[in-house]
């Protein structure tokens, strides 16, 4: 298994390095982002059989569609956060002392639920490359019991990656800055994709394909 400082240096080489930089580029262009996070399916598709490399564009609409797959996943997974947010807000918004107390405190649920929701995220969409079904994307049994097979190094790659989501964010402050944080931030994306996907192989979740 490539460890995570061989997979950054591979990724730099000249032959890969417009591969995940054209992926950044479109991340924040509304469908279109659809064939960057189709990449990263392929990605983790590759690197879960233990490929070496960095996948092609080939089949560009299979990727759109991994990548419209994805962002379904995603939005259900944060489907009760929005709810709880959108609820507080016009709570909030209604002007009493008693809504505006609820509104505050589905707010905080709201925030509690974002934390705990994305939290499985990354091994639900390892679950759905692995399988290429969607509804193994919520067996939530199953993945919290994989997520605590590999709990430290879980924890420890979830907080790096979101700790580089938002110093890419804050790249928004310079000049140009918002094509550097498209970039940066999809690169974070990639090598959070290869690390979870390499804890995912450790686990027992992985089905058939990977035994």
């Amino acid at each position: 298994m490539m460890d995570i400082v061989s997979y950054i240096s591979f990724s730099f080489d000249r032959r890969y390095m417009m591969r995940w930089i054209g992926a950044g580029l479109i991340l924040f262009i509304p469908g279109a982002n659809f064939l960057s996070l189709g990449y990263l399916s392929r990605a983790s598709s590759l690197s879960m059989i233990g490929g070496i490399g960095l996948p092609t564009w080939e089949r560009k609409s299979e990727l759109w569609w991994e990548g419209a797959k994805l962002c379904a996943i995603f939005v259900l997974y944060e489907a009760l956060p929005c709810f709880l947010f959108s609820s507080g807000f016009l709570l909030s918004s209604l002007g009493n002392f008693v809504t505006d107390f609820i509104g505050s405190i589905m707010k905080v649920l709201a925030g509690i639920a974002f934390l705990v929701c994305s939290f499985f995220i990354p091994f639900a969409f390892c679950t759905f490359i692995e399988a290429t079904d969607v509804k193994k994307a919520f067996e939530i049994e199953k993945i919290a019991g994989a997520v605590k097979e590999v709990l430290i190094s879980y924890i420890l790659a979830y907080g790096a990656c979101a700790f580089c989501i938002y110093v890419g964010y804050e790249f928004h402050r310079i000049p140009f800055g918002f094509i550097l944080s498209s970039v940066f931030i999809y690169y974070v994306m990639l090598v959070a994709t290869y690390a979870f996907t390499q804890l995912f192989r450790r686990t027992s979740l992985p089905e058939g394909r990977l035994r």
